[in-house]
């Protein structure tokens, strides 16, 4: 039978339940970035390589247009944060910049942002930091954008295992018997602060001061205790001391932004949320459908539905020979 998780953050995501019950095998995920390695792949299936693997070449061609395609690798980066750093050494609106998908923080990930209105003669020597490389970049008619992406390879390492053959017979058994239930991981949430869908959830219900008094006041257990001060004085309306205390780095962005205008204006707080950018709001909302996925997925193997065929009362959604959504049934 399916085992229920113990562990709080699983239950906190939406995620209840293992699809085995076999014993595990222990070790360690991501003992370093290069453990993890996300490859973004195009609808032609062309794998946008990072320097690990020595996938590729793209084979991509270029277009004149008011676009310039970035193909980047990252190491401990979020691509958020990836998009407010291009934002600011190049000048740019954030609107004018735009992507696939999201990669995991914790990771060696390569990806293709696009940016209009900067050629790309103009990205020659811009200083990125240590965590990102820029791989090259080309004029582009159109901007990037998931339409793009078909999804990604993902090539992970796990060290310290313990248990013998048997074990995995057992998960791989289960896995084909029972399929494998496709939940929505952590980095879809956050993992210092797994509120992501939280945010999101008070912004659809137009619970605005909830929204923000989650993303600036709020503290949580692994955070410094400086972060945790600052949480504490905007919990308590001191805004202006908030301030002062926040980190000024590119991870405390949300909460520098949206604590320069409660000073400025207190109390308005959709007008706070609003001077965020648009693409960080939209990735709130969808961690709530996220959260929510992973709801009903769990529901269904809590009660015994498979996940792995379709029953009475489902609806289907057919793909075409290039996996794309082309009717419901």
């Amino acid at each position: 039978m399916p085992r229920h998780t113990a562990a709080q953050l699983d239950l906190l995501v939406g995620m209840e339940y293992y699809i085995s019950d076999c014993e595990g095998v222990g070790g360690r995920l991501r003992s370093s970035p290069e453990d993890f390695i996300v490859e973004e792949v195009l609808v032609n299936g062309d794998v946008v390589p990072s320097t690990l693997t020595g996938k590729g070449p793209l084979r991509v061609e270029p277009r004149p247009g008011p676009y310039t395609w970035v193909v980047v690798e990252k190491r401990r980066l979020d691509t958020i944060s990836l998009v407010l750093m291009l934002s600011r050494r190049l000048n740019v609106r954030l609107r004018d910049i735009s992507y696939g998908g999201l990669k995991d923080t914790g990771a060696v990930t390569s990806q293709i942002i696009s940016i209009r209105g900067v050629a790309p003669a103009q990205l020659s020597g811009v200083d990125l930091g240590p965590r990102v490389k820029v791989m090259g970049y080309f004029s582009m008619d159109r901007p990037f954008t998931p339409r793009e992406i078909w999804g990604n390879e993902f090539t992970v390492v796990v060290r310290g295992i313990n248990g013998d053959g048997s074990i995995f017979d057992c998960v791989t058994r289960h896995v084909l018997e029972r399929g494998l239930p496709s939940y929505y991981g952590y980095q879809r949430f956050g993992l210092r602060r797994p509120n992501s869908h939280i945010i999101g959830k008070m912004i659809v219900l137009g619970d605005f001061e909830g929204a923000v008094n989650e993303l600036v006041a709020r503290a949580y257990p692994h955070e410094d205790e400086a972060v945790k001060r600052a949480r504490e004085l905007a919990g308590k309306g001191d805004y202006a001391k908030a301030l002062e205390l926040m980190p000024r780095s590119i991870k405390y962005l949300p909460e520098n932004l949206i604590l320069r205008q409660l000073v400025t204006d207190p109390g308005n707080y959709m007008n706070a949320l609003g001077k965020l950018p648009v693409n960080l709001l939209k990735l709130y909302v969808e961690a709530y459908q996220s959260y929510l996925f992973n709801k009903a997925l769990s529901l269904r193997i809590g009660r015994g539905i498979p996940i792995n065929r379709a029953v009475e009362g489902d609806l289907i959604m057919l793909l075409d020979d290039a996996w794309a959504t082309h009717r419901y049934t």
